[in-house]
């Protein structure tokens, strides 16, 4: 809001200036028009953007990441959800489709083949299906780890294998000592 409001003076500070300095006439007043047409721009345009949220952990080979969407308009809209990685580490297939309900924000699913392990860094934008941008560029951070999730099935299955073993061997001796 302040900058907002030092924006304002320097430009009315310019178009006077320009005014009292003799300037050509015609140029100060659109300066000038151009700067109350500036300070009076509303600062609530209705937007369909892309929410920010908290990294990502992938664990698997491929998954589908979230991305949450807010559609601002009094009327559904269509968009294209397009994403390219910074890095190798991970692919994206294709765009997907997606139809936000006015006034809400959805969750759009978007599938990604993990290629690598590290941290990568994934540029989100809306398209729409005539490829105008809708906004700028948001960057989803992602830590991807693809083998963790085979580590962590075959961890809790050798876990329960033990007990289970530990446990049979455990009620054979107690009927062996319950009968002699």
């Amino acid at each position: 809001m302040v900058g907002q409001a030092v924006k304002r003076v320097a430009t009315l500070a310019l178009a006077a200036a320009l005014t009292l300095s003799g300037a050509h006439s015609s140029f100060a007043s659109s300066s000038l028009a151009a700067a109350s047409a500036h300070a009076s721009a509303p600062q609530d345009i209705p937007s369909v953007h892309i929410l920010a949220g908290s990294d990502i952990n992938l664990l698997s080979s491929s998954s589908a990441i979230p991305i949450r969407i807010q559609n601002d308009f009094d009327l559904d809209v269509r968009v294209q959800v397009h994403a390219i990685p910074l890095n190798g580490r991970i692919s994206v297939p294709e765009a997907i489709e997606v139809t936000v309900p006015a006034q809400t924000a959805i969750t759009a699913k978007l599938p990604v083949q993990a290629t690598g392990v590290g941290n990568v860094d994934l540029n989100v934008w809306l398209e729409t299906f005539s490829g105008l941008s809708l906004n700028s560029k948001a960057t989803l951070h992602i830590n991807v780890n693809p083998g963790a999730e085979t580590a962590i099935l075959i961890g809790f299955t050798a876990t329960v294998a033990i007990l289970l073993t530990f446990g049979v061997i455990r009620t054979l001796r107690k009927r062996r000592g319950a009968s002699a």
